[in-house]
């Protein structure tokens, strides 16, 4: 909520301008204090000074975008998923979610369908000359992702965006999987996915990242 409060603030004091949030890895972020409509406006104030103090400082006008690319890539699942193992996950009725899920995926077996072996996912980037890159992925991404794309490419004229295209999942990054939790694991029963993303996932999508930028945006070793 403290996005449309932001906008709003922004807006009054641009009259004329159209404000757009765009969130970025923040799939394992919140926004603290949060659960009262008062921190809504708190929120919404924090971002609409940063804006203005950003705004008073040297900007660099861009040109249009010079490149567009889009890819959609298959993240594997971890395992593939057994009646069987569907079926013990229905014997947990303290755990509902998980139980109605199973019993979702076991209609899919018993209609003759296979589950889903993979999660389609979208990777875009735009280019502004060798000004900017702007890259989107989609999905609940976690914080790692952008991190490691910083420190592998020029994060002075990188702007990583998340949520793009489709929300398909939660998107745990390689950290995560030996910590477990909602992200990695329990979620998935939200998203109607059997089970949790496999191993080597990070590197896929940087790797499908770094595919669509040109060298100019890659970081030299040592710097």
């Amino acid at each position: 909520d403290w996005a449309g409060n932001a906008a709003a603030r922004i807006e009054a004091g641009h009259p004329g301008a159209v404000a757009l949030v765009a969130l970025g890895c923040g799939g394992d972020a919140n926004p603290e204090p949060r659960g009262l409509l008062e921190h809504v406006s708190r929120h919404g104030q924090t971002i609409a000074t940063e804006v203005e103090r950003l705004l008073a400082g040297p900007l660099h006008p861009l040109g249009p975008v010079t490149s567009a690319s889009y890819r959609r890539i298959e993240l594997e699942l971890d395992h593939a998923v057994t009646r069987e193992e569907l079926q013990a996950r229905m014997g947990k009725p303290q755990k509902q979610m998980v139980a109605y899920a199973a019993s979702k995926f076991l209609l899919q077996l018993d209609a003759g369908h296979a589950l889903p072996a993979a999660v389609p996912y979208p990777v875009q980037a735009w280019r502004f000359g060798n000004d900017l890159a702007m890259v989107f992925l989609g999905g609940e991404v976690l914080s790692d992702y952008s991190l490691r794309l910083r420190r592998e490419l020029n994060s002075t004229r990188l702007w990583v965006n998340a949520y793009a295209n489709s929300v398909p999942c939660y998107i745990a990054s390689q950290r995560m999987f030996a910590e477990g939790g909602y992200e990695v694991g329990g979620s998935m029963d939200f998203y109607g996915w059997p089970t949790r993303l496999a191993i080597g996932t990070e590197d896929r999508i940087i790797a499908a990242v770094r595919e669509q930028l040109p060298p100019a945006f890659v970081r030299a070793a040592g710097k």
